[in-house]
């Protein structure tokens, strides 16, 4: 069985998008060197939301890249960068990478909701949009 584990983070201004982006590579950098990982994915989606796709040899080796230095440090601005964060875990047989309806619908149906400062409508009702823009993707892989 192989890990998933989804991101949804909706950047609440333009003006933490460089801190954003600056953290988003350092965690990128520090993803794929982590032992486990079998692939990934991002996508820059409309209203400046960010889709984080991994799946993971197990739960444990994404427990270690959560707790590497760079996603810590990113983690602990999110609340102030964001005003939507959500995240979502399953298991499935395969290492393949799930399609991004299968991904919407695992956060809308099972996602949990990460505190931020100034929550969106959208956060407290959790009604997140589909991805729109699936063309935008960047694809992770291990190193």
């Amino acid at each position: 069985m192989f890990f998933v584990s989804v991101t949804r983070l909706r950047v609440k201004s333009v003006w933490y998008l460089p801190a954003f982006f600056i953290a988003n590579e350092r965690s990128v950098k520090q993803l794929i060197q982590t032992v486990g990982f079998a692939r990934g994915k991002e996508l820059i989606d409309k209203k400046l939301t960010f889709w984080t796709v991994t799946v993971w040899k197990d739960m444990e080796a994404m427990k270690t890249f959560r707790n590497s230095e760079a996603h810590r440090k990113a983690m602990q601005k999110l609340p102030f960068w964001c005003d939507e964060a959500s995240y979502a875990h399953w298991t499935q047989n395969s290492d393949q990478m799930p399609v991004w309806a299968t991904i919407h619908l695992k956060m809308v149906d099972e996602g949990k909701l990460t505190k931020v400062k100034q929550p969106s409508k959208q956060q407290l009702s959790k009604e997140f949009p589909a991805p729109a823009w699936t063309k935008s993707e960047r694809i992770f892989k291990s190193a």
